[in-house]
């Protein structure tokens, strides 16, 4: 342990994360890479909840509630739900002015591959009004699927905000009913309680804490 302490922290480090996390990871390795170049890092993107012992990794990251209590956490920060749909398919079909437009709209469904559940559209003003009037044109269990659909003009797609940022700036989405939406969500970090956290762990939760969503770190 004195050793790890004194020398510069170095070995292979695995994380798992969900698939969409390459969106908020990847422009930080670049400069996790040049202050630390002696960790090696073995990232896998996996929508499975996964057990972080059996699998043999030292950290996950994980959105919404945490349940584990034999895991230690902290929380890299928030991120947001947002409405979007293509510029070609709100000139063509309308643009929902409240949630109960959205019921003579194609809405694409997002479908959990842990659970087999359905996403819930969190609205406000919605009155109790179920958002989904028709049929739905695509349901998928991949929110990169249910973002090309939205930018490919197939309908109306609920989804993270750091997903959606880049076709917001680019102009192949836009966003809709922004005062409607109610569901923050959040990622944390999470690692084995008993386990003592090496030098090369450390650094990388500090980094990304300190650089993911500009949130500050607490702990859980």
């Amino acid at each position: 342990m004195l050793a790890d302490v004194t020398r510069a922290p170095r070995g292979r480090l695995r994380i798992g994360a969900p698939t969409i996390g390459y969106r908020f990871l990847m422009p930080l390795l670049p400069e996790f890479r040049r202050c630390y170049p002696d960790i090696e890092l073995d990232i896998d993107f996996n929508d499975r909840l996964v057990d972080v012992v059996e699998e043999g990794l030292d950290a996950v990251i994980r959105s919404g509630v945490l349940r584990d209590s034999s895991l230690v956490a902290r929380t890299l920060g928030p991120f947001r739900f947002v409405l979007c749909a293509s510029p070609a398919y709100l000139e063509e079909y309308g643009t929902p002015q409240v949630p109960s437009d959205l019921q003579s709209h194609d809405c694409l469904r997002f479908r959990f591959p842990t659970s087999g559940k359905l996403q819930a559209w969190q609205l406000t003003d919605a009155q109790g009004v179920d958002p989904f009037g028709r049929p739905s044109p695509l349901t998928c269990n991949n929110m990169e699927a249910l973002r090309g659909a939205a930018i490919a003009g197939l309908g109306i797609a609920y989804m993270p905000d750091f997903l959606a940022c880049s076709a917001f700036a680019d102009g192949t989405l836009t966003e809709i009913l922004g005062h409607h939406l109610v569901d923050p969500g959040q990622f944390s970090i999470l690692w084995p309680s008993n386990r003592h956290l090496s030098p090369r762990l450390r650094v990388f939760v500090d980094f990304i804490v300190d650089r993911l969503f500009k949130a500050e770190a607490n702990v859980a």
